[in-house]
């Protein structure tokens, strides 16, 4: 399938309903292109809109982030999970202009039943604290809500943070409170994705000394996630990083760690076949 679905006539008309408003016309288009694998339309046609009204409000608005709070919620009180993730987007932008509907907003798009939906929860709680620093004792705190869904966005909010390295180790603080969380929504989000794919690869040395500290601790699903940390491109860049840390925790017979050091081992034999050899 391809990546958009929507026709040069379509963006045509959705420019036009932007300069006027219309939000409810353009949710009508997206929701004619939703697919049946997400309930939404293509990511694509989404970022187009979302863009697009961005840069109206940035030329047009007097008051930037009134509108995109006030657009926000527009989108938001159309019934469609296309409206859904256009509406967060948004009004994420517009946080400073009542930053605890905001809250209440993003933490309640995180936990939606559509998990496409769910999923753009991720980027807005990045996009909210890049732009506002402050947030960072609040993404702390939702560490422990009782929401798996929440607190995977939450994991998702270290990743503003990863532009300026001066901002490595609070990101690596909010995301070790996570380490040991045993939600496998969670989990396969954190040790292969966030931290190995995104942070180990923007700062392989800083976060593979990390690694090694973290080590130490002894909880099992800690432990996954640092063997799956280097369960992809940070894995096969780095193999000599994934042999020290994977040598570490063989000795864990806990099916958990193992099971994950297992699943590291026979992903980089692929690349690293002599590397890992004293592995197996």
């Amino acid at each position: 399938m391809k990546d958009s679905l929507l026709s040069e006539k379509e963006k045509k008309e959705i420019l036009k309903m932007i300069s006027v408003k219309k939000y409810p016309e353009i949710i009508f288009i997206l929701d004619k292109h939703s697919t049946a694998h997400a309930g939404t339309a293509k990511t694509k046609d989404k970022r187009f809109v979302i863009t697009e009204i961005t840069k109206f409000i940035n030329k047009n608005s007097k008051n930037p982030v009134k509108d995109f709070y006030t657009t926000g919620k527009k989108f938001l009180s159309v019934k469609s999970d296309n409206a859904k993730e256009i509406g967060i987007a948004l009004l994420r932008r517009g946080y400073k202009q009542n930053p605890a509907d905001v809250k209440k907003w993003l933490c309640k798009i995180a936990d939606d039943k559509n998990w496409e939906v769910r999923e753009s929860a991720g980027g807005a709680f990045a996009g909210v604290l890049n732009a506002n620093p402050e947030l960072y004792d609040y993404m702390c705190k939702l560490c422990k809500h009782k929401s798996e869904n929440v607190r995977r966005a939450v994991l998702f909010s270290a990743h503003g943070l990863i532009d300026e390295e001066k901002n490595l180790t609070k990101a690596l603080k909010l995301i070790e409170k996570l380490l040991t969380d045993s939600s496998v929504y969670v989990k396969k989000n954190l040790g292969p994705f966030i931290l190995g794919s995104y942070f180990a690869n923007r700062y392989p040395q800083k976060v593979q000394k990390q690694i090694l500290k973290w080590t130490k601790k002894k909880d099992e699903h800690l432990r996954w996630n640092l063997a799956m940390t280097y369960k992809n491109s940070f894995g096969n860049k780095y193999p000599e990083y994934a042999l020290q840390t994977l040598l570490l925790l063989n000795s864990d017979l806990r099916p958990v760690v193992q099971r994950a050091v297992k699943s590291t081992i026979n992903f980089l034999s692929k690349r690293h076949p002599e590397k890992v050899k004293k592995l197996k």
